[in-house]
């Protein structure tokens, strides 16, 4: 009885083999069919991830282009405000030398006025002078009578003086004619008492005469100086004139001038508006192509969200499919297989772990940057948070850890505590054996944005990968040796790039690496 049970049982086991071992090969089948579809999808993300690569780039070209757009529109700005400055300048010179002008006008309406009157000052002092010229040759006339008239009182003085050198002859010879007569003298004594009557009269008349002769030349000596000082001023008259009509064409030429820089300067300032003209057509143009390429990128950025998403999303499917077949396959044989196909099971079960934690980190990556509020934050907070955070990993490496002094500024809180996170966890993770990790974080303001340091005394980079690390999926070490997916330095430069600044890496002057990046003051 037993053993008719046993051959029951026996045959109902090789059935359920049979049934296992067609569910095997249907499983093989289906598994084979999912390595095909595995291998499409993986071609598929293959093109996808190139596709993906290509669109980071044409993403990052266009980033790059709407920075130098930002740059060049606010360059542009400033050209503009210095433009209407220069404008408003050129208007408020141009309204006072319009004023200058005026005054200009006004004080040549003035001299105008003055020349005028002067010029009738000039014609009444020519009247005068030939009224004075006139009567300097009446003075001249009456000058020359009187020196004819003193001329012919000297004549008739000099008459006289012969005339009474005769008298004394006589004298003499009436004297003589006195002592030999003295008879006749009485008679030649009342002769010249007579004579000297007379001759004192003539010598009273000639001293008349003389006197009125120096009173004639005092006078004819003033109107000489009268005359003179009339010349004198007609002179002055004439040279102030003189100064006057070159004061005038002085003025004249001033005006002139002006009048010719008051019409470059109407050229200029029309030259400028133009170029504003064209600066304003120029701007709205670039602000026109701002919003295109704004536009352009946001879709960009919609579609390769989405494309990230669903690719991310089909290809999580078929890994869960087969994961779960695979969770089947070893629940149900692993008692029937030898260690190299459970060894060959564990590894397809960790390449699809880490296919799994491939597909998941680049949809991380792709959904960085999305985050646009901004948030005033205290930076040394965050990092004694995210080394909180990672306390198990600093206590097992014992890994000592030194922050000095950091600023508040406005960033992206989340993504900016996955920086340090990430500088930090690789600090510790890229320790150098019977080591004590030491790790130092700075701050330091340089002109108008931030630059911090993350420094460790670790295995080092080699300079020929500096630029490479920061390539998404880029592995220096494998995964025995060192975990990750090669995406985290990828994170971090596509964080900082999003707060407008830059990361890079130098090797430390005795042993270690120092990764650097900046951040400026971003407005809220």
């Amino acid at each position: 009885m037993s053993l008719i049970i046993s051959k029951e049982e026996f045959a109902f086991q090789n059935e359920e083999k049979e049934k296992r071992a067609a569910e095997l090969i249907a499983a093989n089948k289906e598994l084979a069919f999912q390595n095909k579809e595995k291998e499409k999808r993986a071609a598929e993300l293959s093109i996808a991830n190139k596709e993906l690569a290509f669109q980071n780039d044409q993403k990052e070209k266009r980033a790059e282009e709407l920075i130098v757009a930002n740059k060049e529109l606010a360059h542009q700005n400033e050209v503009k405000e210095k433009r209407a400055a220069e404008l408003i300048i050129a208007n408020k010179e141009l309204a006072f030398q319009n004023q200058e002008k005026e005054k200009r006008a006004a004080e040549l309406s003035i001299a105008n006025i003055e020349l005028a009157y002067q010029n009738e000052e000039k014609e009444k002092r020519a009247e005068e002078l030939v009224i004075a010229n006139k009567e300097l040759a009446f003075q001249n006339n009456e000058k020359e009578k009187r020196a004819e008239e003193l001329a012919v009182a000297n004549k008739e003085l000099a008459f006289q003086n012969k005339e009474k050198e005769k008298r004394a002859e006589e004298l003499v010879i009436a004297n003589r004619e006195l002592a030999f007569q003295n008879k006749e003298k009485e008679k030649r004594a009342a002769e010249l008492g007579v004579a000297n009557k007379e001759l004192a009269f003539q010598n009273k008349e000639k001293e008349k005469r003389a006197e009125e002769l120096a009173i004639a030349n005092k006078e004819l000596a003033y109107q000489n100086e009268v005359k003179e000082k009339r010349a004198a001023e007609l002179i002055i008259a004439n040279e102030e004139l003189a100064i006057q009509n070159h004061e005038k064409e002085k003025r004249a030429a001033e005006l002139s001038i002006a009048n010719i820089e008051l019409a470059y300067q109407n050229e200029e300032k029309e030259d400028r508006a133009a170029e504003l003209i064209v600066a304003n057509k120029e701007l709205v143009f670039q602000n026109e192509e701002k919003e295109k390429r704004a536009t352009e990128l946001i879709i960009a950025n919609k579609g390769l969200e989405q494309f990230s998403y669903i690719t991310s999303h089909d290809l999580q499917e078929p890994l869960r499919t087969v994961s779960n077949y695979l969770q089947v396959f070893e629940e149900d044989y692993i008692e029937i297989l030898d260690d190299n196909a459970r060894k060959y099971l564990n590894s397809i079960n960790n390449a699809t772990k880490r296919m799994s934690t491939l597909i998941k980190s680049l949809l991380d990556f792709s959904r960085l940057g999305h985050n646009t509020k901004l948030t005033f934050v205290d930076i040394n907070h965050l990092v004694e948070v995210v080394i909180q955070d990672l306390e198990t990993m600093i206590k097992s490496s014992e890994a000592n850890i030194e922050v000095f002094e950091m600023p508040q500024l406005n960033v992206y809180e989340v993504e900016i505590r996955q920086v340090f996170q990430n500088l930090i966890t690789n600090a510790i993770k890229f320790r150098k054996e019977n080591i004590q990790p030491l790790i130092k974080i700075r701050s330091e303001k340089i002109n108008d944005e931030w630059q911090f340091s993350v420094s460790d005394n670790g295995i080092g980079i080699d300079p020929v990968y500096f630029e490479r690390i920061f390539d998404i999926f880029q592995r220096l070490h494998t995964n025995e040796k060192y975990e990750g997916n090669g995406i985290g330095l990828s994170n971090c430069k596509k964080i900082i790039e999003s707060h407008q600044g830059r990361i890079w890496v130098e090797e430390n002057p005795t042993e270690g690496t120092t990764f650097y990046f900046t951040i400026p003051n971003l407005t809220l």
